[in-house]
């Protein structure tokens, strides 16, 4: 009851509020409906997909923007990415190729619940330096991470199963944001700090300033959490070290990965959008003489998924075309005192562009800021520079799942509650906010940046 009565009160209530302080009608329910769609997604009053369609409804029957903008999710990479990679998650299933990577991890000496994580922290680490997209990245890890979950005798909605999932789904994420071509919020900080600015981000530069911090350590920070929320303990009896060759399927399969993973990290010479690489590699996969991907598999796609991953996507582009949200934040900018301190200002810019990203999502911070980069310098104090890798700081901090698509991808595909998720995310903002910024601030400051 609570529930039926929310969808109708929520943004009703939103509107009155808002209605005393902002006058254009437009832009009354163009700030209600981001802010219940948000307040949806973050409680889960009501289904996902209930909420994206309401928040797509509301946008095209109220004008709020083009209808290209408004359904751009369904055309962007993300999206399309996502939807390859639950078929190729499919066929790498259907071959049982995952069983074999899994036993990589199930050969580990003195394996322990602890070890397992950092080993698969470890892992995806390294894999954010070979392999850029951090969608592209998750999609492949899933069903390894499954595997690995598997032989170790844990069961869908085990503890230690989820936590083997999030281990995989996170590090990587987390890793991405500071690695310059690793995700796609770097890339628009740095093609419109050199499209506006003319500044160019260098990938070695980018590296040292963020990765320690807010890469390395915050990972340190994720798998104690994943330790303490879902240690557990492994079922595994023997493990089978018997070497069975690869059958054809598996070496199609295999190479067609490869291959995939061969173009993504060589996109900067073609140019070829990760999406069209792999709807080319599901395609091979699925054509009749090869018959790996079948019609079930596509048949049993999770529709709802796909459905949030591009409402989300096309919240963000909504928000970052708005004029008036715009014009809203840089007049927030402008009520900006500085402190003596310079590390409270630090502090504060970084929670302020942090926090925005809960409305706004992570892709939009960057889009929304760096045209505003100069104005922030001169209100604030920080050079340019500074405020590139301020930015940086905000937009690795996520306090829900909805702001990163991908960790909306990889919790789609792993089939995991967001409940589960939710208290690492809070507890690992809450503890960047107070320990890493002050310590990047002032690694920053030692590298004379």
């Amino acid at each position: 009851m609570l529930k039926n009565i929310s969808i109708i009160v929520i943004p009703v209530f939103i509107y009155l509020i808002l209605s005393n302080f902002i006058v254009d009608q437009k832009d009354i329910i163009l700030i209600s409906t981001i802010a219940t769609t948000i307040i949806f997604w973050a409680t889960n009053l009501v289904p996902s997909f209930l909420s994206s369609l309401l928040f797509l409804f509301s946008c095209t029957i109220f004008s709020l923007s083009s209808k290209e903008i408004i359904f751009s999710g369904f055309s962007s990479s993300a999206f399309w990415l996502v939807f390859a990679g639950m078929l190729i998650a499919s066929a790498i299933k259907n071959v049982n190729l995952t069983n074999r990577v899994s036993k990589y991890f199930a050969n580990i000496k003195n394996i322990s619940y602890l070890n397992l994580i950092v080993s698969i922290a470890i892992f995806s680490t390294i894999f954010s330096f070979i392999m850029p997209s951090s969608v592209g990245r998750v999609v492949l890890m899933v069903p390894i991470s499954i595997a690995v979950a598997n032989s170790f005798g844990f069961k869908e909605n085990d503890k230690g199963y989820i936590g083997i999932l999030l281990a995989f789904i996170l590090t990587t994420s987390m890793s991405g944001f500071t690695i310059l071509p690793a995700n796609v919020p770097n890339m628009i900080l740095s093609g419109l700090a050199s499209q506006i600015y003319n500044y160019e981000i260098l990938y070695s530069h980018y590296l040292v300033s963020n990765f320690i911090i807010l890469g390395f350590l915050k990972n340190i920070i994720i798998v104690g959490l994943i330790y303490y929320f879902f240690n557990d303990k492994a079922k595994i009896s023997n493990k089978n070290r018997t070497k069975v060759k690869l059958d054809k399927n598996e070496i199609i399969v295999l190479i067609t990965i490869f291959i995939m993973i061969l173009f993504w990290a060589t996109d900067f010479i073609h140019k070829i959008s990760p999406s069209i690489i792999a709807i080319c590699g599901i395609i091979f996969l699925g054509l009749p003489f090869i018959g790996i991907i079948k019609t079930e598999d596509l048949n049993s796609l999770k529709f709802s998924s796909l459905l949030f991953v591009a409402t989300v996507i096309g919240l963000g582009s909504v928000v970052a075309n708005s004029d008036f949200i715009r014009t809203l934040l840089s007049n927030a900018i402008d009520f900006y005192e500085p402190s003596e301190y310079e590390i409270i200002n630090y502090l504060k810019v970084s929670l302020f562009m942090s926090l925005t990203g809960i409305f706004t999502t992570q892709p939009t911070i960057p889009a929304i800021f760096t045209p505003l980069a100069q104005h922030i310098s001169d209100v604030t104090g920080f050079n340019l520079n500074q405020i590139f890798m301020i930015q940086v700081a905000a937009y690795s901090n996520i306090f829900f799942s909805y702001q990163a698509p991908p960790l909306i991808v990889g919790l789609a595909l792993a089939k995991i509650k967001q409940k589960n998720v939710l208290k690492i995310l809070i507890t690992t903002a809450i503890i960047t906010t107070l320990f890493l910024y002050p310590l990047e601030y002032f690694w920053i400051k030692l590298l004379n940046i």
